[in-house]
């Protein structure tokens, strides 16, 4: 593997990013985004890569920051056709046909990473990108320390009935309009809570507790993150490879790395906005997330955390700060130490 070409990202000097090149496809050459938090002067007791959800890109400055206080490497991938790797010109945002593709993204990741340092490496995912992780640490054993998953899309929210008739029109649309865009209500509703929205004549949202804090003043999204302004549409090809990932992981995956699920501790979905909302998931079911959580792996723990937003580290302050200290016990208490004690194992063996 040869060393990644690091150049300055638009987060600002703190961060870098590196091209990785996947050849091409349909819409002709394709390539994934690794951005690093600059390494600190100490060596890293463990490495960290986050991979995104759907309609995102790393932007979670918050949680680099705190896997760096943990004394971890902080590293992302920004996917194929997704912020930083997308080029609106010629390549349809965020689509694929199916999940493992992505697999191919996170290998040349995994290598370009293993080739600057030799730790033991976490996996962490948000949303759909908790979906793909988790197929991702399932087709690859022996590959990482641990996998946490933040708010994963691991079923397909809704009833009964949505879910019926969602799989044969996805596939329907897969076989005869694949890139055709589904039409669904639209509603701004979570990104108010990720961008600090207020009323008209108010500074600040009702309620705001500290004017420091991003979830409350600013927002976190920056200004050349488009998932606001020009967010992508929902392709059928696309559905049909969330429903066809979806049904692996409900058939039972054997991942063989200890597994943190965090997630809020309750849903909310209205077609009214209300306060709540910014502390809980409205985007995802939190129960589907706990059903199906004990058959990821042998070892899996969840974290239900109160006023948590559906990225829970773009939630207040306190919430975030819970989050983060799950992560640090779950690092330093069990994905590290049984990563060590299994290489040792693995080279008295031979």
């Amino acid at each position: 593997m040869e060393t990644a070409e690091w150049s300055p990202d638009p987060l600002g000097d703190e961060y870098e990013q590196a091209p990785l090149d996947l050849g091409e496809d349909d819409e002709g050459p394709v390539r994934a985004t690794l951005i690093r938090k600059k390494p600190a002067p100490s060596a890293p007791k463990f490495a960290f890569l986050a991979v995104h959800g759907w309609n995102d890109s790393f932007i979670q400055v918050a949680l680099a920051q705190a896997i760096e206080r943990m004394g971890g490497a902080f590293y992302a991938i920004d996917l194929r056709k997704y912020g930083r790797s997308l080029d609106r010109e010629r390549q349809t945002p965020g689509y694929i046909t199916d999940i493992r593709t992505y697999f191919e993204d996170l290998d040349a990741a995994v290598a370009a990473l293993r080739a600057e340092i030799d730790v033991p490496l976490i996996l962490y995912g948000h949303s759909t990108g908790g979906l793909t992780a988790c197929l991702y640490a399932n087709a690859r054993p022996g590959t990482f320390a641990g996998l946490v998953l933040n708010s994963p899309w691991l079923d397909l929210q809704g009833n009964g009935v949505v879910r019926a008739v969602a799989a044969p029109i996805s596939e329907v649309l897969r076989r005869y309009a694949p890139k055709q865009p589904i039409p669904l209500p639209e509603a701004d509703f979570y990104s108010r809570t990720t961008t600090a929205w207020a009323p008209a004549g108010m500074r600040f949202p009702p309620g705001a507790l500290d004017p420091h804090d991003p979830f409350w003043n600013g927002g976190w999204i920056p200004d050349f993150d488009q998932r606001v302004s020009n967010p992508f549409p929902v392709r059928g090809g696309w559905l049909r490879a969330v429903l066809d990932a979806q049904q692996r992981v409900a058939a039972g995956l054997s991942i063989d790395a200890p597994i943190l699920m965090l997630t809020s501790a309750r849903t909310i979905f209205s077609a009214n906005w209300s306060e709540e909302m910014r502390a809980a998931d409205i985007v995802l079911d939190v129960q589907q997330m706990w059903q199906r959580a004990p058959f990821l792996g042998s070892h899996v723990t969840i974290a239900k955390l109160d006023a948590a937003i559906h990225d829970v580290t773009m939630s207040r302050a306190p919430v975030r700060e819970r989050a983060f200290t799950e992560i640090e016990r779950f690092v330093s208490a069990y994905a590290c130490p049984l990563w060590f004690e299994h290489r040792e194992s693995r080279e008295s063996m031979g």
